[in-house]
């Protein structure tokens, strides 16, 4: 090898391992302080195999052995733990009179043969030495896991020597200390890097697996110490290498979470990749194309004039809170299709992103925060020129050159990536005042986690189906959240799922003032389309706690919808669960919710296990004046539910309906209804033996085509005749006899509920068609 390419180029090398040295993390190591004798079979670090130590050749006169001892005593270089290091000698000459240490790694991950292990990509391993005088051999041998010979670094006859070069040319220096560093490029492939001072040498990429070394000394002068070897400091390392693209290839292999990467030229992301650290530099451009995840287990760098971008729905994901970014990402997320005068809800992903830099087309006055403090409870026009605070949300209002036709709203969000703990100030809610917040990170998190470590307990998360009118937003349009379920918006849309996407505002109930920290411990890879929007993702997933659930809608012909969910789950409580249960918001037209004591949800979660006589009353409001007939049916039935009936009891007309079977329709005009509907899981009517007397003595015929009722045992007091819509067409009351003809109802060949109530006060409903 020419020794201008080693002093030349590799010192560059060295000099950027070097740089990046504050990503390595330790995996296990061993020193000679671990030691008070080092003899055959100690072992007192972790993560490698015991000592083989032996000599050869050795009688009377030529001797050799291991020993602990005072590297910078004995005139060497210091490479001491605590005043010693591992030291080995072989003396006088002789014929191959040698000492040898030998030891394999044992806890790298890999696959073991006879306990020994190998390098994994992006690991590194490491040995400090120290050599002085060069009379006989020493140096060191590297071997794979089933003993096989891979490179040599060896010092003998004054030359420092390796497998592929015989003579580095370096100066003599007694007090020299070598590093030699084995990086585990890839799967099979290895490189061999040796430092002494600013002197560097790279063996290049060779085929292999590093797992384990044989240190050597032999054939020295008798009566020298300087003979001696003395090496010390063994550690296997991750993040402790780095893999370099240049616009065509990576220099020590592909990326993965063992690896610090840097980026000099172009580069375009085909799937999820790892790193221990980002780096772009040399205005490089690199683009993390559209649900691609970056992880980063530290820090991320970009250089002035280089970029790192994100496109809608990709993530970046840093493990380690402590990590500080430097340098401008920029993060696109786009948003449903707005009209002028529609708002998204808004957080940054970023540090340093001024409001209307974010949307620079939206008028200086139409952006908003929220407070929520009890005394104000109303918008805070925001300060265009500001910059986006982490954690907090914000209403933006869209570009003011949108029109009628609904147009993507594409955000860049430009700064350094949010990476750490985001605190932010909250109120309880005692007056319907919500909390707008905002994802910090650019990455999606986990509303479990975040429900379960803060005081917030029911997400509210905006859709802008409808237009804003005279600045008040239509609660038809928010989608509900708790940690173990969601319910689409009144005006339609997906239901939210337990991941919050990147770039998303929200307001939040708190069960308490104080503040809420969101930590990175909340974030997750991929999982970020879920930016609220009114149409699916097929990347999407709609995972629930369990599958005890059942989801109730509540629709019309004419597009009034409200959603709610009831669930099961072990640990709840019947009453209310805060972070489970989640209260509802009225709708602008119509309301669907189930009722517990101060609380009307629209999640319910409730105890386990469940019973088949438990009920669960429902309550129903309408603002639409005119009689309206609605359906309500089961859009989601967890698999717990698949073997049991669900029954819906409309105590106005005394009907049990199956709605497993098909939806229930029913009509209403405007008004509050909280003791109409209960949900049951078996028909009641059925399971009451006085009801079932009654029921059966009462019958419907038909006479001279007319309805004629005969009860059998008690006399009739009163007739009600309703259509299936629930409107009452007939009634009459004082009959007192056991037979009634129905001669003014009028045949129109349709189904009705015919409600006769006996003199012993039970009503018996009976369908009819006439």
């Amino acid at each position: 090898m020419n020794k201008n390419y080693i002093s030349k180029i590799l010192i560059p090398i060295t000099l950027l391992f070097l740089q990046l040295g504050f990503a390595q993390t330790t995996l296990f190591s061993d020193n000679a302080s671990n030691y008070v004798s080092w003899t055959n079979g100690s072992n007192s670090g972790t993560g490698f195999s015991a000592w083989d130590l032996w000599t050869q050749n050795t009688d009377g006169t030529h001797f050799a052995g291991h020993f602990l001892g005072n590297s910078v005593s004995q005139g060497f270089g210091d490479v001491n733990s605590s005043g010693s290091s591992f030291s080995m000698y072989a003396n006088p000459g002789g014929t191959f009179v040698q000492a040898n240490a030998q030891r394999f790694l044992s806890s790298t991950g890999s696959p073991a043969v006879g306990g020994r292990q190998y390098l994994l990509p992006g690991q590194s391993f490491k040995i400090d030495l120290a050599i002085a005088y060069r009379n006989g051999y020493k140096g060191i041998d590297l071997m794979d896991q089933n003993f096989n010979l891979l490179y040599t670094f060896n010092v003998a006859s004054d030359v420092y020597s390796t497998t592929t070069n015989s003579d580095f040319g370096w100066a003599y220096d007694q007090a020299s200390v070598f590093q030699l560093i084995v990086n585990q490029t890839d799967v099979n492939s290895y490189e061999v890097i040796i430092i002494r001072g600013s002197d560097s040498y790279s063996s290049g990429i060779r085929t292999g697996q590093f797992s384990g070394f044989k240190l050597f000394i032999g054939n020295t002068d008798a009566g020298n110490d300087l003979n001696n070897l003395h090496f010390n400091s063994l550690v296997v390392q991750k993040c402790a290498m780095t893999t370099t693209w240049d616009g065509t290839t990576w220099d020590k292999g592909e990326p993965n979470a063992n690896k610090n990467v840097v980026f000099t030229g172009n580069y375009n992301s085909s799937a999820d990749f790892s790193a221990c650290s980002v780096t772009v530099s040399n205005n490089a451009s690199v683009t993390i194309n559209s649900n691609h995840t970056l992880t980063v287990q530290n820090t991320v760098s970009v250089a002035s004039g280089s970029n790192l971008i994100f496109e809608n729905n990709a993530t970046i994901l840093q493990n380690n809170a402590s990590a500080i970014n430097v340098g401008n990402i920029i993060y696109k997320r786009s948003a449903t299709p707005m009209i002028q005068y529609q708002y998204t809800y808004w957080g940054a992903p970023v540090v340093g992103q001024k409001l209307n830099l974010f949307s620079p087309l939206t008028s200086s006055a139409r952006f908003y925060s929220f407070n929520a403090n009890p005394t104000v409870n109303n918008w805070v026009t925001e300060n265009s020129n500001n910059v986006m605070v982490p954690a907090k949300g914000y209403a933006i209002m869209a570009p003011q050159n949108y029109y009628t036709t609904p147009v993507i709203f594409n955000g860049v969000f430009t700064g350094i990536p949010n990476n750490g703990d985001y605190t932010v100030n909250v109120f309880e809610k005692t007056a319907l005042n919500y909390n707008l917040l905002g994802n910090p990170y650019p990455s999606a998190i986990n509303v479990q986690t975040l429900i379960s470590n803060s005081t917030l307990n029911t997400l509210y998360y905006w859709t802008h189906n409808t237009a804003i009118s005279s600045n008040v937003f239509s609660s038809n349009d928010y989608a509900v959240r708790t940690s173990l379920a969601g319910t689409a918006a009144n005006s339609g849309g997906v239901v939210p799922t337990k991941f919050m996407a990147a770039g998303q505002g929200f307001f939040a109930s708190s069960s308490a003032t104080g503040t809420v920290t969101f930590t990175n411990d909340m974030r997750v890879a991929g999982t970020n389309s879920s930016f609220y929007r009114n149409t699916s993702s097929q990347n999407e997933t709609f995972e629930e706690a369990d599958d005890n659930l059942i989801r109730l809608d509540l629709s019309n012909s004419g597009g009034a919808f409200k959603q709610q969910v009831i669930l099961y789950v072990t640990g709840a409580t019947d009453g209310f669960d805060s972070g489970m249960d989640g209260d509802q918001l009225d709708g602008q037209f119509v309301s669907f919710y189930s009722i517990i004591p101060n609380h009307n949800l629209a999640i319910q979660v409730k105890s386990m296990p469940w019973v088949v006589t438990d009920q669960v009353p429902l309550g129903f409001k309408s603002t639409i004046t005119a009689n309206t007939s609605f359906d309500i049916n089961i859009s989601e039935l967890g698999i717990y539910f698949s073997d049991k009936e669900v029954f819906l009891e409309d105590k106005t007309l005394n009907i049990f309906h199956n709605l497993k079977v098909a939806p229930y329709t029913f009509s209403s005009i405007a008004g509050v209804y909280d003791d109409r509907f209960v949900l049951h899981y078996q028909d009641v009517s059925l399971s009451n033996n006085d009801f079932l007397e009654n029921q059966n003595s009462v019958y419907v015929f038909e006479n001279n085509n007319k309805p004629k009722i005969v009860s059998s045992k008690s006399n009739i007091t009163s007739v009600e005749v309703y259509d299936m819509l629930g409107r009452k067409l007939f009634s009459k009351d004082n009959i007192n006899s056991k037979e009634f003809l129905l001669t003014e109802l009028m045949q129109t060949n349709q189904a009705l509920i015919i409600k006769t109530t006996l003199e012993n006060n039970v009503t018996v409903a009976k369908k009819f068609i006439f």
